[in-house]
């Protein structure tokens, strides 16, 4: 089975496909960062008396951008599946 040729709204469609994955992927990143933060790194630093105990309170703000990023990340990856069909107009199925 040959694939179509692809054309040139074919490469925008892929490059736009492209674009969410790689905004997903750094929005990912972002959320891990901001989990590790809140939830590992600000109270093991606490604990041990690196850091001050007021710095406690910047974590629900971080716990809260965190879901905000999230929330981003998921739209983001919702978009790159919306606009994945470029691959089932090129191929005629997916599981080849």
């Amino acid at each position: 089975m040959n694939p179509e040729v692809i054309t040139t709204e074919h490469w925008a469609d892929i490059s736009t496909m492209l674009r969410f994955l790689w905004l997903y992927w750094l929005f990912i990143i972002g959320f891990a960062t901001n989990m590790l933060l809140a939830h590992a790194l600000i109270p093991s630093l606490i604990s041990s008396r690196q850091l001050p105990s007021s710095v406690a309170r910047v974590r629900p703000l971080l716990y809260m951008g965190a879901l905000g990023i999230l929330t981003i990340a998921i739209l983001f990856f919702i978009l790159a599946v919306v606009n994945a069909d470029v691959v089932g107009r090129l191929w005629g199925r997916w599981w080849i």
